[in-house]
């Protein structure tokens, strides 16, 4: 399986792509609503993709943090979890996969050492700002 949606509850919490994937040109990845769009793009050679500027005029609204991850290199665990620390399910990752967060939490363990290529919406406020830790949510009378 070249992709695989993992869902808890009805809501999407992430999309593992695996090296072997294909595109057969520009295949994008994400449905348009996603704050975070994901491509992948395979051409031959001679091929020209046209010279261009994006448009700054155009203003997005994003209201929550998608994160995308390379495995350059090595082996990893990840672990996803749900908004209330519901393990869902842990994933092999292999050189070549990616695996596109969207929601829920996750963790990784390193199986082999790695080399991870990390994209996310910015500017960055710092750990402390940006995220939620499970002895954060403990709370204690």
């Amino acid at each position: 399986m070249d992709v695989e949606e993992i869902n808890y509850k009805k809501k999407l919490i992430a999309i593992v792509f695996r090296k072997s994937i294909k595109a057969g040109g520009v295949r994008f990845l994400t449905p348009a609503f996603h704050t975070l769009q994901l491509g992948l793009i395979e051409h031959p050679n001679g091929f020209y993709v046209k010279d261009h500027i994006h448009n700054q005029n155009i203003k997005y609204k994003v209201d929550t943090t998608e994160e995308f991850l390379y495995l350059e290199k090595g082996k990893v665990k990840l672990k996803l979890f749900s908004d209330n620390w519901v393990l869902i399910k842990e994933v092999i990752l292999v050189k070549g996969d990616f695996v596109l967060l969207i929601s829920g939490g996750h963790g990784l363990e390193i199986l082999k050492k790695c080399r991870l290529i990390e994209v996310k919406q910015g500017p960055y406020p710092g750990d402390k700002k940006a995220k939620i830790f499970p002895s954060d949510s403990i709370k204690i009378n």
